[in-house]
C-alpha cells in the first residue's frame, strides 16, 4: 500500500514546487519558520536517513522482527516535532531541490527493487524517535512525514503570497 502511496505523495510535493518562484521558494513565513526550499531538503535529508537505516538494517542477519510504531503523531500538524537535523538556510533554485528529491528517491528506488515485505519479516530497524521497528514500517513512515510536510509547504505558499 505504502509502496504506491509514497510516488503519489512526492508527486505532489513536487507539484506544489511547480509555480513557485526563487523568491518564494526561499522566503520563510517568520524568523523561526523555515522556508519552502529548507522543507523540500529535509525532505530529502529524511528519506536519505530513513532509507539507509533500512538498507544498512536489511543487510544485517535476521533476529527480531520488531511490532509496527504507531507514527499517528505525523497526522495531527498541530503537534510541533523537533527535526533532529536542521536543513541548510542557505537559498536554492527550484532545479537543485528536485534533484535533492530525485537523489533521495533513488535509494526508496533501490529498497524496494531489491526487497519485499515478504522478504523482510522478521527484521527490524532502530529509529531514533520510534525505537525498534519493522524495516518494511519505513515506507509508511516515510509517507506520513513527507505528507505532513507537504501540508506544511501548502501553508507556508497561502502566508508569503
Amino acid at each position: 500500500m505504502w509502496e504506491k502511496k509514497i510516488v503519489e505523495i512526492r508527486d505532489n510535493v513536487k507539484k506544489s514546487l511547480e509555480d513557485l518562484s526563487y523568491v518564494e521558494l526561499n522566503q520563510k513565513p517568520s524568523k523561526e519558520e523555515w522556508s519552502i526550499a529548507q522543507i523540500v531538503l529535509h525532505l530529502a535529508g529524511a528519506e536519505t536517513r530513513f532509507l539507509t537505516l533500512a538498507l544498512e538494517s536489511a543487510k544485517r542477519p535476521s533476529g527480531r522482527s520488531g511490532t509496527d510504531v504507531d507514527l499517528s503523531v505525523f497526522d495531527d500538524p498541530s503537534q510541533k516535532l523537533k527535526a533532529p537535523i536542521e536543513p541548510p538556510s542557505s537559498q536554492q533554485s527550484k532545479e537543485d531541490l528536485l534533484k535533492s528529491l530525485d537523489d533521495s528517491r533513488s535509494l526508496t528506488t533501490q529498497f524496494l527493487e531489491n526487497y519485499s515485505k515478504e522478504k523482510l519479516k522478521h527484521q527490524s530497524m532502530n529509529h531514533h524517535r520510534f525505537g525498534e521497528m519493522p524495516i518494511w514500517q519505513v515506507l509508511e513512515l516515510l509517507g506520513k512525514h513527507e505528507q505532513r510536510h507537504l501540508q506544511q509547504i501548502e501553508n507556508v505558499k497561502r502566508r508569503i503570497r
